[in-house]
């Protein structure tokens, strides 16, 4: 896969077969010796397989190490990872489940084929390698089409995101986070998310001097992957082209403020060039990750979770990119010189990226004129009624 894949897919595809690592342990199996030795996958194993796919890896991990602790006598069989033996643990999405899911039955075929190649009967073991392959392939659980699960479709009105941003801001009454670095830091990734529609991992990989301070402020969006200056082992690069995305001014004061105020202060944060950094204790100065943006969302979401209840980070850009697309309409630009522009913003390799966020708009529109063809035609069968008694009194 690595020639054509994206190093994100990579992760992931690495994850599941750890995860196929993990029931490999637990039911000590070997399975590239079974499958040169002839013994494939059975019924019963891939029922196995398919419900150890449902289990959250940190929490299967953290299960396992409390019952390797208890007495032999007491342990727990893990090896009958079965439909009717699962462990009651944490548990991942359908959606997660079939991608798992996915990756390994890939993984299992392309194991099974490379193995058993050696063998003189390959030829007749080909076809049960095939079988073994399509019935874990059917096990995968049923999700929702993804069009209609997409964040397009979960994507909350606009008031919901200033809703957000006013409680975020440093200083609100309602702010989660006591340090005012930590306010100031979070209300500026978050500005950065609505205002310039970047993805998170671009947010998160900003160097210092990506940010341009003017009468005409701006920022750069650059990919910078495996930059022996970044410390990150997992950096969380640019996914998109580069562009250069102006700003508001009063968000660029704000980023001035945080490095001058903030980040300068910190020892630490001068050894490498990244914009955002840690401010608690442990760790205080190293870039900051993904993970903990993730934590900052939750407090503010547990604020008010009715009104911000289902909101991600990624729905920050959905936002962005449908309120970019509503106000050129606005402005009368033409649809296919929004398309181009839109792109450039989102920093889109392929015009079709955009359909899944423009999703909601064109939905938008398409009920807008609906509404004004019925109306049209309410409106000339009524002319048409009132017309017919004049006709009449005129003959």
């Amino acid at each position: 896969m690595r020639p054509k894949s994206q190093a994100s897919t990579l992760e992931k595809v690495l994850s599941a077969l750890k995860h196929l690592r993990r029931w490999e342990l637990f039911n000590g199996r070997d399975l590239s010796k079974e499958f040169y030795e002839g013994r494939f996958l059975e019924q019963e194993d891939l029922y196995s397989l398919r419900d150890h796919c449902k289990l959250d890896s940190d929490a299967f991990d953290n299960w396992v190490a409390q019952t390797r602790r208890q007495d032999a006598g007491d342990l727990v069989n893990v090896a009958s990872l079965n439909r009717h033996n699962t462990p009651q643990i944490l548990t991942v999405s359908s959606n997660h489940r079939a991608i798992r899911i996915g990756y390994i039955t890939q993984y299992l075929k392309f194991m099974a084929e490379t193995v058993a190649r050696v063998r003189p009967d390959f030829v007749t073991l080909k076809p049960r390698i095939d079988r073994m392959a399509q019935d874990f392939k059917n096990l995968t659980p049923r999700t929702r089409d993804s069009a209609r699960n997409s964040a397009a479709y979960r994507t909350p009105p606009k008031l919901v995101f200033k809703a957000y941003l006013n409680i975020a801001k440093p200083g609100s009454v309602d702010n989660p986070f006591k340090s005012p670095a930590r306010q100031l830091r979070h209300y500026i990734v978050m500005r950065l998310q609505f205002e310039t529609g970047m993805r998170i991992g671009e947010v998160l990989g900003l160097w210092l001097e990506d940010i341009d301070y003017g009468a005409e402020s701006s920022i750069r969006v650059v990919r910078r992957h495996h930059d022996a200056r970044d410390p990150r082992v997992r950096q969380a690069v640019a996914k998109t082209e580069p562009r250069l995305l102006p700003i508001n001014n009063d968000l660029a004061r704000l980023i001035h403020k945080y490095v001058i105020e903030v980040r300068s202060h910190i020892p630490e944060a001068q050894n490498h060039p990244l914009l955002f950094v840690t401010h608690a204790k442990n760790g205080c100065g190293k870039p900051i990750s993904r993970k903990a943006i993730t934590q900052e969302m939750g407090l503010v979401v547990n604020t008010r979770p009715d009104t911000f209840a289902g909101l991600t980070r990624h729905q920050f850009r959905h936002r962005f990119s449908l309120d970019a697309k509503e106000r050129m309409t606005e402005q009368g630009i033409p649809d296919d010189v929004q398309g181009p522009i839109l792109q450039y913003l989102l920093g889109q390799r392929s015009p079709k990226s955009q359909e899944t966020y423009t999703q909601i708009h064109t939905a938008k529109r398409a009920r807008k004129t609906l509404r004004e063809i019925n109306q049209r035609r309410h409106d000339n069968a009524k002319k048409t009624h009132i017309a017919k008694p004049d006709d009449d009194r005129d003959q």
